[in-house]
């Protein structure tokens, strides 16, 4: 018998396998949980909720899928949280998660809304999708999203549809595995210091070309990285024509470990000679090289300020005490999506200087006249057309060097 506990998220409660019993000492969530549930996610499904409300402003979603849930508590939120009336099909190869989602879906009264199927999440995306394919597929596997994406692409409507996906394989997105980047998601990662916005990136790609591969678009709606997972919303579409035309978003980034400085450069300039110039003279790098990956926009800006709005007009104490920063800085950056983000504590410590707060930065770079912002992607960094030269020379005026 599954020892279980009742927990609360947001406006939701629910019953879930018992995380402190199950985890003894270790504090450790294990994938081997009897029915799964991180409590450690809550951030993620408080920005998805907030993120699906703000889609729905001005996009209509008649159901969703969830193909991987657990205690089902993602999928319950979204139908207790989020406005309209759109119903809910959940998978989960483990029974005991079946009965908990089942459960949890009678004690919160959508018996008539939502539907738990038991089985392999690849092959019942394709079937339960047969009559009616989802408006929204959310897809929050135990490591990569990868596997999942050709059968969750060609589940959702052709009309255009919302996909989800979050990975927890950081270590190989970061830059510690790049050749099974490259065989998981098609391009290198490396270790930089904006490997996050690397990992994101890669994200995209890979949903891309998978999408393509159906003759599909795809359109980035938002993206989230915070702790140790990536996340990405985009929209899918069957749009052959369009897809043709994203291509020009594919591309490579450049870095050298010596100054720091970034190079993108689109996949269809990449035959032609490409110099690399550092910022610093006579510096010889190393200089590497990741992707293919996504180099276009990250963000939906019009989605994005409906979110906020629905943030600020909502009850702030029932969402993750990070939420309103985190949106935040996601507005500020998207406006210098061009330049991937400088750490000001790398800088730092590559030059050996005091790091002074982020806030006198942006404020010194700003009065030069350069435009500057936040990132939700590392609170010690900045999105800046300043070249890091630049933001050296600004941060050893700051500190008196």
């Amino acid at each position: 018998m599954i020892v279980e506990k009742e927990y609360t998220e947001g406006r939701t409660t629910f019953l879930s396998a018992d995380v402190e019993y199950y985890s003894g000492d270790k504090k450790q969530i294990s994938a081997n949980l009897p029915v799964f549930y991180n409590p450690r996610m809550q951030l993620n499904r408080d920005i998805s909720v907030l993120l699906l409300s703000g889609y729905l402003e001005g996009n209509n979603i008649e159901s969703m899928c969830e193909p991987l849930t657990g205690s089902g508590i993602r999928t319950l939120r979204y139908l207790n949280e989020c406005p309209g009336d759109f119903s809910a099909t959940v998978f989960d190869v483990n029974p005991a998660a079946v009965e908990t989602a089942t459960k949890n879906i009678k004690q919160l009264g959508f018996e008539k809304r939502a539907k738990v199927v038991k089985g392999d999440a690849k092959l019942l995306l394709m079937t339960e999708s047969r009559e009616k394919r989802f408006d929204y597929v959310d897809v929050d596997p135990f490591g990569t999203p990868a596997p999942y994406l050709n059968a969750s692409i060609q589940s959702i409507s052709p009309h255009g549809g919302l996909l989800a996906l979050t990975a927890t394989d950081m270590p190989v997105l970061c830059g510690a595995y790049p050749k099974v980047a490259m065989r998981r998601y098609g391009g290198f990662s490396i270790r930089a210091p904006f490997v996050h916005e690397l990992a994101v990136r890669l994200l995209e790609a890979i949903a891309f070309r998978i999408a393509g591969l159906n003759d599909c678009s795809m359109t980035p709606v938002a993206v989230l990285s915070t702790d140790h997972y990536v996340r990405t919303w985009v929209k899918i579409k069957a749009d052959r024509k369009k897809s043709n035309r994203e291509v020009e978003y594919l591309g490579i980034i450049r870095y050298c470990q010596g100054c720091m400085r970034t190079q993108t450069v689109p996949l269809t300039a990449i035959h032609e000679e490409s110099h690399f110039e550092h910022d610093i003279k006579d510096c010889k790098g190393p200089v590497r090289k990741a992707g293919p990956l996504w180099i276009g926009s990250l963000f939906d800006s019009k989605i994005l300020k409906k979110t906020t709005n629905l943030f600020e007009q909502d009850d702030a104490s029932i969402y993750h005490k990070r939420v309103p920063r985190i949106l935040e800085e996601m507005i500020e950056e998207n406006v210098l999506l061009a330049y991937p983000y400088i750490d000001i504590h790398v800088l730092c410590d590559l030059y050996n200087l005091t790091p002074p707060k982020n806030k006198d930065v942006i404020e010194y770079l700003r009065n030069a006249g350069y435009k500057v912002a936040r990132t939700h992607f590392r609170p010690t960094a900045i999105r800046t057309d300043a070249s890091v030269v630049d933001v050296k020379s600004a941060i050893s005026e700051l500190i008196g060097r």
